[in-house]
């Protein structure tokens, strides 16, 4: 008897189950139902974006009507992020996501369990059609590079992914998708032009940027720099002895004015080389992350922030520490 009420109460469990699903699967039709009749009214669809660099792009691109959402806050680290609570409610909302890939978010299977199979992933750095770096040093040497971005042209054909991954998932919008995209494609031109004239005042020999992570592949081939980092990519152990030593004797040859660490993550490291070479600290760089102040916080300002940090800090041994 306790048996058969046993398997009484598994089945009616089994059955709640059941319809609860059911339930859940009406609901998220009637709710993707209600959200195309929403986009029809007016509304842009949901989007979610990885990071703020990417967030910033995307926006220009997609205009006020868009819901969108972001994934990584400013000042976080992108690349081992762990998703929130509210995280995962954008991504269960989400009508596409927009990530960099080439391993960026190293989270982006999780994101893609949550967001569903129905919703594209649109992994920019791979769709965009630049030549991939490889990463130069550290443990994941030879992967891909993923900091595209870091050349203006890149962030440019980003910009140019996004443009077509909306138009083919709102086709109603593909026409201000295409206004939005060579506007900000326009100014963003005007922007590695404004980067070419400015480093033109550096000579050759001081185009050495040495930073903690080495994230800046891309921008030195564009820009005309020497690069170096204390490591590779922000995704491995980071400040060991043996690359301390490593960049210690690399700063020694090549004597830059200055050192420079990043945003999103300490500057002990840096300091550290700097001590044992006597060189000056300069600093934030911005890579990962868009800068906090309100008047920078773009891609175009974080880039013109750059600028003016690198061309200062590189000059001359009056490189003052920020």
């Amino acid at each position: 008897m306790l048996t058969l009420r046993r398997r009484v109460v598994d089945g009616r469990a089994f059955h709640l189950r059941v319809l609860a699903g059911l339930l859940f699967l009406m609901w998220a039709i009637s709710g993707g139902g209600l959200h195309a009749a929403a986009q029809t009214a007016g509304k842009g669809p949901t989007i979610v974006v990885t990071f703020t660099v990417l967030h910033d792009l995307v926006r220009n691109v997609a205009g006020p009507q868009a819901d969108l959402r972001l994934l990584v806050p400013a000042g976080a680290e992108v690349h081992e992020w762990e998703l929130t609570p509210r995280n995962f409610v954008d991504l269960e909302e989400a009508d596409i996501v927009f990530a960099n890939g080439l391993n960026l978010e190293q989270w982006i299977p999780q994101a893609r369990a949550v967001a569903g199979p129905g919703v594209p992933i649109v992994f920019v750095a791979e769709r965009s059609g630049v030549p991939i770096r490889p990463i130069l040093i550290g443990d994941k040497a030879g992967d891909p590079d993923p900091h595209l971005w870091m050349d203006a042209r890149a962030a440019a054909a980003y910009v140019e992914a996004v443009r077509d991954a909306l138009a083919s998932l709102d086709p109603d919008r593909a026409e201000m998708y295409e206004r939005n995209a060579a506007r900000f494609s326009e100014e963003l031109s005007a922007l590695h032009a404004e980067m070419l004239e400015a480093f033109a005042a550096l000579p050759p020999q001081s185009r050495v940027l040495i930073t903690s992570e080495a994230a800046f592949g891309y921008f030195a081939a564009a820009y005309g720099f020497e690069h170096d980092g204390i490591w590779g990519i922000n995704a491995e152990e980071e400040g060991t002895p043996q690359q301390m030593i490593r960049i210690i004797d690399i700063v020694r040859e090549r004597r830059p004015a200055a050192v420079f660490w990043e945003s999103t993550v300490s500057d002990q490291y840096v300091r550290s080389v700097a001590d044992e070479t006597k060189t000056a600290v300069a600093g934030p760089l911005f890579v990962d992350s868009l800068p906090p102040d309100p008047e920078k916080a773009s891609y175009i300002g974080m880039m013109r922030a750059n600028t003016r940090l690198l061309v200062e800090a590189l000059s001359g041994p009056d490189a003052s520490e920020s």
